[in-house]
């Protein structure tokens, strides 16, 4: 190869590599490269139903969780055998329990809806009256680049993305309910399953307990609409 497009090729890749290990200075900038991080904008928007099965470390829970845009069920059963249910239909949120069918009145409905949206990667900004970069800071041993932000339910929401990878590493947050309580929620062991990487170990700590959520295995097939119809005994609640 002639030395002068050996040298233009080199100075190329030196450019490239300078431009990737430069700051981000907006938090349009770090979403972005989390996008990228996580697959790309398309192969996020490609996701239109997933089924995860898990377990909940040291509980005895395992737990299938379904979801499309802005429907989710999760059925999780006990070591005893005994089952849980909780959804949300696109316009209300619920729980089945041993004890009885109840309807969420309390958590912000808008906060629901968000955790309801399959590409929450690509809508987040969607979600607050302000979001902003507000440095870079130790997160969980990861330097990352810290979002702030304002939910617009009044929430304050803050988000560490790995300098390194691009990757999130975890949230801390006012929880979502009329308590004005912290929570942490840390993501870890990113994985593909044929689609964008899924975190598949998620730590959740709030109110001095820490519950431990691990992803066994992720799949994209197609699932009916009425799999996310309320079961009898909220539908007789929501009457």
């Amino acid at each position: 190869m002639p030395r002068r497009i050996l040298a233009t090729l080199i100075l190329a890749s030196a450019v490239a590599l300078a431009a990737q290990d430069a700051p981000l200075k907006t938090a349009a900038a770090v979403l972005d490269r989390y996008k990228q991080a996580l697959g790309g904008a398309d192969a996020i928007a490609k996701v239109q139903s997933e089924t995860i099965h898990g377990e909940v470390e040291g509980a005895g829970i395992t737990f299938i969780h379904y979801a499309k845009p802005f429907k989710t069920l999760t059925k999780a059963t006990t070591s005893e055998g005994k089952e849980i249910l909780q959804g949300f239909d696109g316009n209300v949120s619920w729980s089945l329990t041993p004890q009885g069918a109840n309807i969420d009145k309390e958590t912000a409905p808008e906060s629901i809806r968000r955790d309801a949206d399959l590409q929450y990667p690509l809508h987040q900004p969607d979600y607050f009256t302000k979001l902003e970069l507000a440095g870079v800071t130790d997160f969980e041993g990861h330097q990352c680049y810290w979002l702030h932000g304002t939910t617009h339910w009044g929430k304050d929401n803050n988000q560490f993305y790995d300098i390194k990878t691009g990757l999130l590493v975890g949230y801390r947050f006012q929880v979502d309910t009329a308590s004005n309580d912290t929570a942490v929620v840390v993501f870890d062991d990113y994985k593909s399953f044929g689609g964008q990487l899924v975190a598949t170990k998620n730590v959740s700590r709030s109110g001095g307990q820490t519950q431990t959520y691990i992803y066994k295995s992720v799949s994209y097939e197609p699932l009916a609409d009425s799999l996310f119809d309320a079961p009898q005994a909220v539908k007789l609640l929501m009457k």
